[in-house]
């Protein structure tokens, strides 16, 4: 199994469309080079800022395929083939195989309830399939309303050794304290999902953050690791009281909508929504660029 980490700041990468509403693979391409050439060496392709759950399956394939071709040898491409049927599953594992991703990550499964049992099988399932490449599991319980607790994970982990690493993004600090505790004595990566929490995490333990800012703001999220690592802690706390910010602005307005925004407003051609999202409104557009004026994020008029 290759050797992967997840250390430091991943960039959960937008995905921008075409006018007529097909993904812009152009754009999306030239989003992970700015987002790279920033000093992130990992993106996360079709993860919930990616709006995977809104795109067609070859519209999944598409994106992975033009990430392998935009990014440096040297910058891990971690890919979502979360999927709620069995043919679906394999066949994203089988896709990701096939261009090359240096990882997969997955969510439990969503709509349903479903017990530990369940979730210990549909996760061995993934494991067994995705055989050879490194598994990292993705707790968004707020969206998937099933949990992945730490007897599952640390279950799941034990039987299969290629699930090598877990994506937090419950938004509750003691559960990846808890993971923490669970996973102690073997070799495994915690990664915190919530923008408000990468510095705390770092200082807990964890080995880094996959965070939506750094898809927008790559240089300022890339800045909290760095400084961290270089012992500069109040650096590191300046930075990530500026990514706070820039989350509660953007949750103020709409999530994911207002991130492709604040990238136009950079120069990026992100295109129109995609159903069931809306654009934003104009008061909407107005309260966004007046918050990332007062920010420091872009040049007023």
């Amino acid at each position: 199994m290759k050797d992967i980490t997840l250390q430091g700041i991943t960039a959960p990468v937008l995905t921008p469309f075409c006018k007529n509403g097909e993904v812009n693979t152009e754009e999306y391409a030239r989003l992970i080079k700015y987002i790279t050439g920033c000093g992130i060496r990992g993106i996360f392709v079709g993860g919930t800022s990616g709006e995977f759950v809104n795109l067609r399956t070859e519209e999944r394939e598409r994106l992975l395929a033009a990430a392998k071709e935009a990014a440096e040898e040297e910058v891990t491409v971690l890919f979502n083939v979360t999927a709620m049927n069995e043919y679906e599953l394999y066949h994203m594992i089988e896709w990701a195989k096939k261009e090359g991703a240096d990882a997969v990550s997955v969510t439990a499964p969503y709509y349903h309830r479903y017990d530990e049992k369940a979730l210990c099988r549909y996760f061995g399932k993934v494991a067994e399939a995705a055989e050879g490449m490194p598994v990292y599991l993705y707790n968004m319980s707020g969206m998937t309303n099933n949990p992945i607790t730490p007897m599952v994970l640390k279950t799941v982990a034990e039987q299969h050794r290629n699930i090598c690493g877990v994506k937090d993004s419950s938004m509750d600090f003691m559960t990846l304290l808890s993971y923490q505790v669970a996973m102690e004595k073997m070799d495994f990566e915690l990664i915190t999902g919530n923008d408000a929490q990468v510095l705390p995490a770092l200082m807990a333990g964890a080995a880094g953050g996959i965070i939506a800012v750094a898809s927008v703001f790559p240089e300022l999220s890339f800045s909290i690791w760095s400084n961290f690592k270089e012992g500069n802690i109040e650096a590191a706390k300046a930075s990530q009281k500026t990514v706070l910010q820039i989350r509660e602005l953007f949750r103020s307005v709409m999530p994911t909508i207002a991130h492709k925004e604040a990238l136009k407003l950079k120069g990026f051609d992100m295109g129109p929504s995609r159903f069931p999202f809306r654009d934003l409104t104009e008061e909407e557009m107005r309260k966004l660029k007046r918050g990332l004026v007062n920010l420091g994020m872009i040049k007023g008029d």
